[in-house]
């Protein structure tokens, strides 16, 4: 039984420290050019953009995690070579940057997608309400 017990733990502890490898935990591409526009005006955001311009910033990128760095100063060389507009931003996103074939609606957009539905059915019902409440009244009332 303790054989068997420290078998298990051992394994355990194997499968713990391959997960923590730095090889298991390696940046991908995709990983950073999700939260980055693409620098031309085409709609797309640069994880779905696969323009000329959108490639050699993919290409780019490649090239900064090869070397090593992490996301957070990846996002912060390409804030600072090419400005905010490389952040992907919610107000980018409201002026045009809105496609997206790779990922679904964020929180914050599933947020804003409900709370816009419940403001249009609180209007729709309450006009409703009050016209038809008006409209008996008026009856009544002749």
């Amino acid at each position: 039984m303790k054989r068997m017990l420290t078998s298990v733990l051992a394994a355990a502890l194997l499968v713990g420290l391959l997960a923590w490898s730095p090889a298991a935990q390696a940046l991908t591409v995709g990983e950073v050019v999700k939260d980055l526009a693409c620098p031309c005006v085409c709609p797309l955001v640069l994880e779905d953009c696969n323009m000329s311009c959108g490639l050699e910033w993919k290409e780019e990128v490649g090239q900064l995690v090869a070397k090593g760095m992490t996301k957070q100063e990846i996002m912060d060389y390409f804030i600072a070579t090419y400005g905010e507009e490389a952040r992907l931003t919610i107000q980018q996103k409201i002026e045009g940057k809105v496609y997206q074939y790779t990922r679904s609606f964020g929180t914050t957009e599933w947020a804003f997608l409900w709370i816009g539905v419940g403001f249009w059915t609180l209007i729709l019902f309450a006009g409703c309400f009050f016209g038809v409440r008006r409209l008996f009244f008026r009856a009544e009332s002749a």
